[in-house]
């Protein structure tokens, strides 16, 4: 590299000194081909658009498209990289759990810091413990079985709405405390005997057309914790 071009290029140079720059340095495009696709280098060809000029268009726009999809991807990989966090952290949770109580707790407490969830419900139809406290049994038409019908019959995650009777039974909100959007996720070993409830008052938090393979991960974990620290009767 000659000393000219260890000089830092100003960003007030003018057209001459552009010009004379170039002039003095004829490999530059070819040595920076990201500037020459973005010069318009206008080909005298009358009225007509020349051959040159069509093929540097659609180059521009073939690196515009790659570029857009480049970044697409990256966001994926960021926010896949931000859900295996999130999960590790729950994860640890559940590991370290001795007791049902403590590791809700820990769990509520995890979600409502790290992944903006307002509220958390968790319900089985097998047998508790009489000192678990935040963990309710679902008795068979009962408010909080009627609202989690739907996971129950489908049997995998649900991310969407969540209405004002289903907030009401599940939280027991009032109108100007309703829980406005939920991930549903079963819970149970073979079949589904429970559910876990994830809310927030903000209805775009949970949408349905959002991914559900970190939240059905969630539901797994926690229905082998729950087995491992009330015993395999409470989610058969």
């Amino acid at each position: 590299m000659n000393e000219a071009e260890k000089q830092p290029v100003s960003t007030d140079l003018d057209e001459a000194e552009v010009a004379a720059y170039l002039a003095a340095h004829p490999d530059f495009l070819r040595r920076h081909p990201e500037a020459f696709e973005a010069m318009d280098v206008p080909h005298a060809s009358g009225g007509a658009i020349s051959l040159i000029e069509r093929q540097v268009s659609v180059l521009r726009d073939t690196n515009a498209r790659i570029q857009s999809r480049f970044e697409e991807l990256l966001a994926t990989a960021r926010s896949n990289e931000e859900r295996v966090i999130q999960l590790n952290r729950v994860a640890r949770i559940m590991a370290a759990a001795v007791a049902a109580d403590p590791m809700i707790e820990a769990l509520t407490r995890c979600l409502h810091d790290h992944l903006a969830v307002d509220r958390v419900y968790v319900g089985i139809q097998g047998a508790l413990p009489a000192d678990v406290d935040r963990i309710h049994k679902l008795e068979d038409g009962s408010d909080a079985s009627r609202a989690l019908t739907n996971v129950f019959r489908r049997g995998k995650p649900i991310c969407g709405e969540l209405s004002a009777t289903q907030s009401k039974a599940l939280f027991d909100t009032d109108d100007e405390a309703l829980m406005i959007s939920a991930a549903m996720i079963p819970l149970g070993h073979n079949g589904v005997h429970g559910a876990i409830v994830l809310a927030s008052a903000d209805p775009k938090r949970f949408t349905p057309d959002m991914g559900t393979l970190f939240v059905e991960l969630f539901g797994d974990l926690l229905t082998a914790t729950l087995r491992r620290v009330l015993g395999a009767e409470a989610l058969p």
